[in-house]
């Protein structure tokens, strides 16, 4: 029971009278309406995609292919992902469809620009090429609520306005917007552009923000996009269009990628692609081999690839290179090494190297050509006339060397690679398909140089370009590993003129017996048949192979047959007859050629080769490929490790005479060590250092000049490894030598030079065994404080020190080293001897007078100015007015007479002139006339307009020339002179004016030159004024050159004035020069006065330089009296290198401030109001009132010499006394100021 029904039991209520009424004139409440939203806008996008230069073989498998966002198009059970996708694929032929659809090509550009009410948006479209511009707009909501609560649509006006080359606003677009959404809105609008070249498009909202809280009315301008019509099909271009709808992808551009096949390049004939093999008869071979012709097709060959690259002219360098400088045969080698099938490491075949690349970028031609060769491990080089590709892969050796080929006494600079440059890890980065073709690494471990290092890791990074196979990466960092594990050996060594014959990247075999233990290597003696004689006994066993260098300069080997004395019989005959002197070696069973990988050649020398070489390993590449174990070649006989020392060392001495001198002479012996190529040899004589003797194979060395005592001498033995055993130590001996140190030197003297002290010395008696003189020198008089100056070999008595200061004084001291080393006492004991450097201005200012002279900017400021180019014959005004003379002088047209190519006539009031030749009766203007002007001609006067252009091609010397030529000008005269008159009448006046320009351009084989003159002129009678340029361009093999000369002139009678600018700018072989020269001249009644401002700078590749600015005056007087003045600065390479200098020319040079002159030089002499100078010579001087020193207190401190005849002389300080001489007598003060002593007159 419920509680409501319990209260109803409880006591029934009174009944009341019910009452009835209502509110008064209040309605039901209204609930508040929601309009629905309006239909959404769904944008499509076009994207047009251009993949590469066609034609490629495009994607691998249809839309399968195809990812959006990482999903195929199509799956793989033929399922299409994105039913709305749009796909259209054109390979790239040079005649292919059109893409559907695809009207324009626009670039969109992103705004996202709120469009507020009053504030237009601008944009400037600058591209002549677009034809339309396409504006997109959104609304991302548009509400408004009303009083009631009712939630509406908004509408919003809107206009676009286009302003063409900067002019008037032109509406060309009103529109609305008038709905209700909640999600985003778009509409775009495309705005044809009018004719012109530049736009400004305006967005203007008509309808005022709402700026309320009951309103959203925000208005984006979204993008606006450039638009070109075009119906393009994209020749060469491989292309794609993919088209789809906003929602497809959430209104996003979806990430693309594309599983393609590339480009189809030129291969062999004779080559199928598909199964990678090389052909040997059929299409494309000749005797079984490839005949070099081509075919195309598709191939991820990376050799292949290569050769396209360099040759084609658009993205290659097929421009500057053609097929006949691309070695092609070695391309045919490394590409058959390439497609070899080898393990791919999980059970199946794969080729050695593939190359799987997109080219997206411009980048340096050798940086791109390395990287493709590093794919194959190869190396590309330019040998002079064309590119050669090698790679290291399995190869016999090109050619053999030995001692007797190899310089300097077959001497090879070994070189190891250091230590820590070797790794244990190489991470290999690689392109993995299974992660979409994003770079992966794969670690390869080299467990036995872990192992050597304790377990330590060193890891380097490899790039492996354009790899998509684990397998390859696993190949190349295999490849790395071994590398630098097995080829660590270098050298460097130089040979013959047959060095020409081995090329960087190629392999050669080396005969070393210094390594090798053997003697195995030589010249050829004779050979006739199989049999060749050798030039020396060797060990030559049977089964050996004998390889000879052949005369057409390759290497052979056979196999020995037999061996009799030096003739060896080999198994078979060489492909042709080896020659006497040809070099030979030896390769045994037990002990295998050194091979080395070619780096480098160079010539030092040109009669000598040097090659740069690595050592290399064949056995290396099974190991790469099919991981099998490598054995270290045998390359040397001898062991490898201790090498032990002579059993003993002997000392022993004996006299020998020289030049009447007996030298006492210690000889050093010692028994053989086996297996050693040479001996290091060290002495000393009582307790000094140990004296070191050059390295020598011999048994013996000998020691010349020996003192008296007690001599030890131990003796290492070195290996062809050049491995050292331990020092064996003779015996302590005593010998009977000289005895004695080396006597000092007989006299020291120096003599004064200019900027430097020229020093002698004397050799005392008993000296001749000096082996050299020490000098010593030093600022101050202190042996303790000096410096060696120079050791000179005996007997040399002489030496000069250079370059000093004038006036610099140094102290010197001299002593003898003998031949054993012992050292002799400094001549003098004491003080040194005392050099100065000349301090006579004199010759100092001569010669600086000639390092002035021998300078450019001397020369400059020395030579006259060239006078300004006026109308003389071969001026620039002279070449305009034989222009102008052809026109004007051309003569009518003559119907009886024939003309040939380049003559003009008038007919009427035009010129026309032949380009080529007219038969009689042929009248202008039919061809082959051309009219070039017009003119009219009156009694007294002439006007003329020409606009002429001369083109011709023609071979000169076997050379195709192409010249262009044109004139512009316009011309008047009144009163001329005309052609057939005899006389002219006094007084007659001539008036004329022009405006020329004349146009030129030559081009032939390595030389172009353009050249163009302009003229402004005017004159009347002799009086004249003119403007004329010229500018030149001319360009050849190694040449570039620029100049212009301006100039501007006036004349009036014999008076006249010029302004010339002639700049130029030159770049040559030899170096670079730039110039500018400015020249303002004056002539009156027959003076001429001239300025000329030079400024040039000069680099050539020898490193000189030269740079130099001037400023030159010069006068020339009627009687030709001559004067000048010039200022230059220079910078030059000098004597002491690099050099400035700073030169002035003139009668008076003086330097004035705030009205005084403080300084100057005139006359030859140099005035000076005050100077301070810190260090000054003085070989003449003339005091006037007095000298002094700078403290001086008259009877306190300081000294002075007055012009009296007073010298008085204080202490450094007061108190310490004084002494004052006059002409007559001499006094002494103390402290205190008493006379302690006089001397001479008494009485002062």
């Amino acid at each position: 029971m419920s509680a409501v029904a319990k209260k109803a039991r409880r006591a029934a209520p009174r009944k009341r009278r019910a009452v009835i009424g209502g509110k008064g004139g209040q309605a039901k409440q209204k609930q508040p309406s929601i309009a629905s939203n309006s239909v959404p806008s769904i944008s499509t996008a076009r994207i047009t995609y251009l993949w590469s230069w066609g034609p490629i073989v495009g994607p691998v498998d249809d839309l399968r292919s195809v990812k959006l966002n990482g999903t195929p198009v199509k799956a793989a059970d033929g399922t299409i992902n994105y039913p709305s996708v749009k796909w259209q694929f054109r390979s790239g032929e040079l005649n292919q469809e059109r893409l559907e659809g695809i009207q324009e090509s626009s670039n969109e550009i992103d705004v996202k620009k709120e469009l507020i009410y009053g504030t237009p948006w601008l944009y400037t479209i600058t591209n002549s090429m677009s034809d339309a511009a396409r504006i997109r707009l959104s609304w991302p909501t548009l509400r408004s609520q009303d009083a009631a609560g009712n939630i509406n649509g908004v509408r919003i006006d809107y206009a676009v306005d286009i302003s063409t080359d900067n002019g008037p606003y032109v509406e060309v677009l009103v529109s609305a917007v008038d709905r209700k959404n909640i999600t985003e809105y778009e509409r775009a609008h495309r705005l044809e552009l009018p004719a012109g070249t530049r736009w400004t498009i305006r967005v203007r909202r008509l309808t005022p923000n709402a700026n309320s809280d009951m309103v959203v009315d925000q208005m984006i301008v979204k993008a606006i996009a450039e638009v070109v019509d075009s119906d393009q099909e994209y020749p060469l271009t491989a292309v794609s269009c993919l088209e789809y709808d906003a929602q497809t992808f959430g209104g996003d551009i979806a990430k693309i990628a594309v599983l393609m096949r590339g480009r189809i390049i030129r291969v062999p004939s004779n080559y199928d692609a598909t199964t990678r093999t090389y052909a040997t008869s059929g299409t494309g071979t000749s005797n079984g081999i490839w005949d070099g012709t081509f075919k195309e097709v598709y191939t991820n060959n990376p050799a292949w690839i290569f050769y396209d690259l360099v040759l084609h002219p658009y993205y290659g360098l097929g421009d500057r290179i053609d097929a006949t400088m691309v070695d092609r045969w070695s391309l045919y080698r490394i590409a058959q090494y390439c497609d070899q099938m080898v393990p791919d490491g999980k059970g199946g075949m794969e080729p050695r190297f593939t190359c799987n690349l997109y080219f997206q970028k411009q980048a340096e031609a050798y940086a791109v050509l390395q990287d493709l060769a590093s794919i194959f491990h190869g190396l590309a080089y330019w040998d002079g006339s064309q590119i050669v590709v090698n790679a290291d892969m399995p190869g016999d050796p090109v050619y053999t060397y030995n001692q007797t080929q190899i310089l300097n006494n077959g001497a090879i600079k070994y070189e190891g690679t250091r230590a820590r440059d070797r790794h244990t890890l190489y991470m290999v980065s690689w392109d993995n398909p299974d992660q979409g073709f994003e770079t992966d690494k794969e670690p390869v471990f080299d467990d036995e140089a872990m192992v050597e290092l304790g377990g330590m890791v060193r890891e380097t990074s490899i790039g492996s370009i354009g790899c998509t196979s684990l397998g390859q990466a696993q190949r190349d960092g295999q490849w790395a590993a071994l590398t630098e594990k097995l080829q660590t050996q270098g050298g460097v060594f130089r040979v013959g003129l047959d060095g020409d014959i081995p090329k960087p990247g190629q392999i050669i075999a080396v005969a070393d017996p210094m390594l090798v233990g053997r003697n195995n290597g030589g010249r050829i003696s004779a050979a006739v048949g199989r049999i060749v004689t050798l030039d020396r006994d060797t060990t030559a066993p049977v089964g050996a192979r004998l390889l000879v260098n052949l005369p057409s300069g390759k290497s052979e080997g056979r196999i020995v047959k037999s061996v009799a004395g030096r003739d060896v019989t080999v198994m078979a005959d060489f492909s042709e007859q080896p020659q006497a002197e040809s070099g030979w070696v030896l390769d045994y069973e037990d002990l295998k050629l050194m091979q080395f990988y070619v780096r480098n050649v160079t010539r030092p020398e040109w009669h000598q080769f040097q090659f740069e070489v690595i050592q290399h390993d064949p056995s290396k590449f099974d190991a790469i490929d099919n991981g099998a174990v490598v054995d270290t070649r045998p390359i040397t006989g001898i062991p490898v490790g201790t090498q032990d020392g002579p059993a003993r060392v002997m000392l022993s001495q004996h006299v020998v005479i020289e030049q009447g001198i007996a030298v006492t002479v210690m000889s050093i012996a010692w028994d053989a060590a086996p297996n050693a190529v040479g001996y290091d040899v060290e002495w000393k004589w009582g307790a000094r250092e140990w004296v070191p003797v050059p390295r020598t194979g011999e048994l013996m060395a000998d020691v010349r000049g020996i003192y008296s005592g007690q001599y030890m001498a131990r003796v290492r033995a070195v290996s062809a490894l050049n491995v050292s055993s331990i020092p064996v130590t003779s015996a302590l001996t005593n010998l009977e030598g000289k005895a004695g140190l080396p006597p000092a030197v007989a006299f020291l003297t120096t003599t004064s030079e200019l900027f430097g002290i020229s020093i002698k010395w004397g050799f005392p008696p008993g000296a001749e065994d000096t082996q050299r003189t020490e000098i010593w020198y030093g600022p101050a008089n202190d042996l303790g404080a000096s410096t060696k100056l120079a050791d000179l070999a005996y007997p040399q008595a002489d030496y000069r020190m250079q370059s000093l200061l004038a006036g610099a004084t140094l102290f010197f001291w001299a002593r003898l080293v003998d031949r054993t080393g012992n050292v002799g006492p400094f001549y003098p004991i004491g003080n040194g001897v005392m050099g100065q450097a000349s301090s006579d201005a004199g010759p100092i200012l001569e010669q600086i007078k000639g390092k002035v002279d021998e300078s450019a900017i001397s020369k400059e400021l020395n030579d006259r100015i060239d006078l300004i180019d006026g109308s003389g014959p071969g001026s620039v005004n002279a070449r305009i007015d034989q222009a102008v003379q052809d026109f004007t002088d051309a003569l009518a047209y003559d119907p009886e007479k024939p003309y040939v190519k380049g003559d003009m006539v008038r007919q009427g009031q035009r010129i026309y002139q032949a380009e080529g030749p007219v038969a009689v009766g042929d009248a202008p203007p039919t061809a082959p006339w051309k009219d070039i002007g017009s003119t009219l001609e009156e009694a007294n006067a002439l006007a003329g307009e020409v606009h002429q252009n001369t083109l011709d091609i023609a071979e000169v010397d076997g050379k195709l020339v192409a010249t262009s030529e044109k004139v512009d000008g316009v011309y008047a005269q009144v009163n001329p002179t005309y052609a057939g008159d005899t006389a002219t009448n006094a007084g007659d006046n001539t008036v004329s004016a022009g405006v020329w320009s004349v146009w030129s351009a030559i081009a032939e084989g390595d030389y172009a030159q353009s050249k163009r003159t302009d003229l402004v002129e005017a004159s009347v009678n002799a009086n004249t004024a003119a403007i004329s340029t010229e500018t030149t361009a001319r360009v050849s093999a190694d040449t570039a050159l620029a100049q212009q000369i301006t100039t501007l002139g006036a004349q009036v009678g014999g008076n006249s004035t010029a302004i010339q600018t002639e700049t130029a700018a030159r770049v040559a072989a030899d170096g670079v020069l730039g110039q500018q020269i400015t020249t303002v001249e004056t002539n009156l009644n027959g003076a001429n006065l001239s300025i000329a401002q030079n400024a040039q700078a000069i680099q050539d590749v020898d490193g000189k330089v030269s740079a130099t600015w001037s400023v030159r005056l010069q006068y020339t007087s009627a009687t030709g009296e001559y004067k000048w003045a010039g200022v230059g600065l220079g910078l030059e390479n000098g004597p002491g290198g690099l050099q400035s200098k700073f030169i002035i020319d003139a009668d008076m040079f003086a330097i004035g401030q705030g009205g005084t002159i403080p300084f100057a030089v005139t006359g030859g002499q140099t005035f000076i109001k005050a100077a301070f100078i810190q260090d000054g010579t003085i070989t003449n001087a003339k005091v006037g009132a007095y000298i002094q020193s700078d403290d001086y207190v008259a009877g306190s401190v300081g000294w002075r010499l007055s012009k009296t005849g007073v010298f008085e002389i204080n202490g450094s300080v007061p108190g310490q006394g004084r002494m004052t001489m006059t002409n007559r007598s001499l006094r002494v003060y103390d402290a205190a100021g008493q006379k302690r002593v006089q001397l001479g007159d008494l009485s002062e």
